[in-house]
């Protein structure tokens, strides 16, 4: 065989692994699919609720009630970065789940 013929075959031989789809690679089932839409539908509903509960809490607020202020929250022996005497300190509560 010649040698530009066998880079030919070679050459298509690559082309032909590479473009086709391993048969380890599943696709998942339309089924799978429309649940996991429905999943993401039914979140997408939960956050909505949610926002819309904000906003009335927020709307339902007296006209010009100013936020709390001076307020004094005390930290325990909680752990916390920085001097226990500063003047402002932020505090996170965070939930972890």
């Amino acid at each position: 065989m010649k040698p530009w013929r066998s880079n030919l075959w070679l050459g298509a031989a690559v082309i032909g692994v590479l473009s086709a789809q391993p048969a380890w690679a599943q696709e998942e089932s339309p089924g799978e699919l429309k649940k996991e839409i429905e999943a993401v539908k039914e979140s997408l509903k939960s956050i909505q609720k949610d926002i819309q509960e904000i906003k009335t809490l927020l709307q339902t607020r007296p006209p010009g009630a100013a936020p709390p202020q001076n307020v004094v929250v005390d930290l325990g022996n909680n752990a916390f970065k920085g001097e226990r005497t500063a003047k402002l300190t932020l505090v996170e509560f965070s939930d972890y789940q």
